[in-house]
């Protein structure tokens, strides 16, 4: 089966990764409020309840817990925790080696907390699809070994200053937060309604795959069906259910996706961008690109670049 989750995965450009260790002592609180990014909570040891608008999570030690668009919450030391909440959002830029205290008295809980900026445009796909917040629960006490790892590796880095630095705490990111979407992923019921389920399916993973790898290619119907090896109809009926689209319209959104990516990071001529995203001729592609984003390709890229 083709990788499809990689593919989807490097659309996110994951960047700008940041991490503290938070020592909760005795009646503490965070605040975390940092929408558009992707925010991971690894509890090392003790009790810590984390609050949404919506939910009460309870974390145990060696759980997970990641909240993919950055949604506002607060990690404490109770279901009612009475201690004011102190924000901790610029700790995440200051790659301190010792522990950010909160509270007074003896420390009853320890997390860690990694943030990552993405590209909200690419991976708009996969962080709509994921819920507002996911648990990737630990083993007994412990978390799972890929990140035991990880967080040895993580105070070995952070304990010195060496050039690179910013790159190696960007993959290391990549890394934590692409762990805890195959644990999530392998887990989604078959009822599951988001096209997150194409990634456990052979023949769409295969296609999707294709598409996103060659989204220049002359894609039609038939020969995404003849990747799938199904006939026109099936493949179009299971892409429909599943995807929630129909195979053109998915491929048209994707190539608009990737042409807005590359009018505001690249300096690619516009003629160009239309041949890497499938388009005969600059017209055509200008006048479907007007019709999903407002705006011709050029007035986008200086609307884009003036703000």
């Amino acid at each position: 089966m083709e990788d499809f989750l990689s593919v989807v995965f490097d659309d996110l450009h994951l960047k700008g990764a940041g991490y503290v260790f938070l020592q909760g002592n005795q009646r503490w609180s965070a605040r975390v409020a940092l929408p558009g990014r992707a925010i991971f909570h690894a509890v090392l040891f003790g009790d810590v309840y984390l609050h949404t608008a919506e939910q009460l999570y309870t974390l145990k030690a060696g759980d997970l817990m990641v909240l993919p668009a950055g949604q506002v919450h607060t990690l404490s030391d109770s279901s009612h925790s009475s201690a004011t909440s102190e924000n901790i959002g610029h700790s995440l830029s200051e790659r301190r080696h010792a522990p950010y205290d909160i509270g007074q008295g003896d420390a009853t809980a320890m997390v860690l907390t990694a943030a990552s900026d993405y590209d909200t445009e690419l991976g708009q796909p996969l962080m709509s699809a994921l819920p507002a917040a996911f648990l990737v629960a630990g083993q007994g006490q412990e978390p799972p070994e890929w990140l035991r790892i990880g967080i040895l590796f993580l105070q070995h880095e952070i304990s010195q200053q060496r050039p690179g630095q910013q790159s190696i705490l960007n993959r290391l990111g990549d890394i934590w937060f692409m762990e805890c979407l195959r644990v999530y992923i392998e887990h989604i019921s078959a009822d599951n309604s988001s096209w997150l389920r194409a990634l456990k399916d052979p023949a769409l993973a295969t296609v999707l795959s294709a598409v996103h790898r060659e989204p220049e290619r002359e894609w039609t119907v038939p020969a995404m069906a003849a990747l799938a090896h199904l006939s026109r109809s099936a493949f179009a009926d299971r892409f429909q259910r599943i995807m929630g689209k129909p195979p053109q319209r998915y491929l048209h959104e994707h190539r608009m996706r990737l042409a807005a990516w590359q009018l505001r990071h690249s300096d690619q001529p516009v003629c160009r961008i239309a041949d890497m995203t499938g388009y005969a001729s600059e017209t055509a592609f200008g006048q479907a690109f007007k019709r999903m984003h407002g705006l011709a390709p050029g007035q986008y890229r200086q609307h884009i670049r003036a703000q």
